[in-house]
């Protein structure tokens, strides 16, 4: 009952009043389980579950897989499939990453790892409406991801720096703006401050992460900022980069690492 009922005040806290690290909320967080975020040693998928954890406030490590590139031009993946996955295939036979480890509970697939993590931070809206809202823009926002890394990445043979570059501009100036007007539409509808409610929900998380990953890519192709033409998802970018539970998480080595892998076109080193 003690659980049910600080875990309730907990989500009141972050819903309403956005609190995090350093003040009451956190007292009342399930600090007594560490939570383990598994990813590979870039940004990715890993950014969101990571921001969420820094912005409750709540004790968590972060395990990162790195790529090796080889003498030959390949890339060894070991440290997740030979060293560590099978462990772990044990505890969860759908186990793959990114990966939300609490004792011995795992949860993978992306999206089920952001809601397993918004439902326990309080974070998936106060109402059955919110939660929905929520994962309907997370299912929108893996759609942008999923066209992203087909840039990103552009394959695996040796032309895939010619197959990015004749890509790219057709990708930043008429797909990207695609998806980001759906989000302008919504946030218009929605009139609050961020996708769910005027404080972040799991979805914006990820919402965020993407957008600055195309920030970056704009300056990558020297390519002005789309988000000049979305005046409300330009807003919204910068209320989220504002908020100071993640500060400390800007200005440190988790959102320094690279955006993607090593055998990216674009985002494989740390801009």
């Amino acid at each position: 009952m003690m659980r049910l009922w600080l875990a309730l005040v907990n989500r009141i806290l972050i819903r309403f009043l956005s609190v995090g690290r350093g003040t009451f909320t956190w007292l009342l967080l399930k600090t007594d389980e560490t939570v383990e975020i598994g990813y590979w040693k870039i940004r990715g998928l890993g950014a969101p579950l990571r921001m969420m954890c820094e912005y409750a406030g709540a004790a968590y490590v972060s395990t990162a897989f790195e790529v090796v590139e080889k003498a030959d031009g390949s890339f060894g993946l070991d440290s997740w499939f030979k060293d560590k996955k099978p462990e772990l295939l044990k505890l969860n036979a759908l186990t793959n990453l990114p990966y939300v480890r609490v004792g011995n509970v795992v949860v993978s697939q992306s999206n089920a790892c952001f809601t397993h993590l918004g439902r326990r931070f309080g974070l998936m809206g106060a109402t059955e409406e919110e939660a929905s809202k929520n994962e309907q823009c997370l299912c929108q926002i893996m759609d942008l991801r999923n066209d992203a890394v087909g840039l990103f990445y552009s394959g695996f043979a040796a032309d895939k720096v010619t197959v990015f570059e004749s890509k790219s501009e057709g990708y930043y100036t008429k797909k990207v703006p695609v998806h980001f007007s759906k989000f302008e539409h919504w946030l218009q509808a929605a009139g609050t401050t961020f996708l769910v409610a005027d404080s972040p929900q799991v979805a914006d998380f990820h919402l965020w992460e993407m957008l600055d990953q195309h920030e970056a890519l704009g300056r990558f192709l020297r390519k002005p900022s789309l988000l000049e033409a979305f005046p409300l998802l330009k807003r919204y970018y910068a209320d989220f980069k504002a908020l100071p539970q993640l500060q400390a998480y800007f200005a440190g080595p988790q959102h320094a690492l690279p955006i993607n892998n090593k055998m990216a076109v674009f985002g494989s080193t740390p801009l």
